[in-house]
């Protein structure tokens, strides 16, 4: 899918899946989970829609496994003005890299499924971070999301340069498919840092198969930033069924980001 045929898209959904209005704050909370997680707790209505006129989901991007993982150190410049850092769940965070869940709650539904699960093992665990991940659970919708429940990713190198290309990778943790059950998971990004940007307002988005990618990193395109800021956000689209997918979840772990100027 070419960047006008996204957009179209990206526009369409959010027009169908998120009202403008930005949900409200009072009564939230905020929970830190060992260095790199804090988890603020939305008491606004949860607001669900679906992709209107007959459309299904379509593919944001092409997405591939990435056949060696990076292991470069998180937060540092690289050789040849490249800059990238790891973020997530169990990673050590500071002024360029972190993670953020929103709408963080735990405990089992009047339904029997469940809130969002912690795992402390499965994800990346290389330079800084330990190998944990969340898990969130889905809408019950393939193309519909909650606009309060999201995990956040969020990189900032505007010390470095504004202006750059950069590319994302996204690795999928190693997990039953209660805990990484994204088919698939839907992720965008931004050159803003306001969590509740909508997806219309987004550069780009790309979907990964976590189901069928789990234990690997899988890559998107290259996309230009000018404001040294990216952030990554995950929403809760995905359907449940009576089977294994019954208490599905989407997997919220690492996530890398490769920058160089231009």
């Amino acid at each position: 899918m070419n960047d006008e045929d996204w957009r179209g898209f990206s526009s369409a959904f959010d027009r169908a899946v998120r009202p403008d209005a930005r949900p409200a704050h009072s009564g939230a909370r905020v929970l830190a989970i060992g260095f790199a997680v804090v988890v603020a707790v939305g008491l606004a209505a949860l607001l669900k829609g679906a992709l209107g006129g007959g459309r299904v989901a379509a593919s944001p991007g092409d997405v591939k496994p990435m056949a060696t993982p990076s292991s470069r150190a998180a937060g540092a410049p690289q050789a040849g003005k490249d800059w990238t850092a790891v973020a997530g769940p169990g990673c050590a965070s500071d002024a360029t890299s972190g993670f953020t869940a929103y709408g963080y709650y735990t405990g089992t539904n009047s339904d029997q499924t469940t809130g969002w699960s912690t795992s402390a093992k499965g994800g990346y665990s290389g330079g800084s971070c330990t190998g944990s991940y969340l898990s969130l659970p889905v809408s019950g919708q393939p193309v519909s999301y909650d606009q309060d429940r999201f995990a956040l990713w969020r990189f900032d190198f505007g010390a470095t340069y504004t202006s750059a290309s950069c590319t994302l990778s996204t690795y999928v943790p190693d997990g039953t498919r209660t805990a990484v059950g994204g088919d698939p998971a839907y992720y965008y990004y931004f050159q803003t840092d306001d969590g509740y940007a909508t997806s219309g307002s987004s550069l780009g988005g790309y979907r990964v198969d976590q189901v069928g990618q789990r234990g690997r990193w899988v890559t998107g395109s290259p996309f230009k930033v000018r404001t040294g800021v990216v952030t990554v956000k995950l929403v809760d689209a995905g359907a449940r069924d009576s089977g294994e997918a019954k208490d599905a979840h989407v997997a919220a772990a690492q996530v890398r980001i490769t920058c160089h100027a231009v």
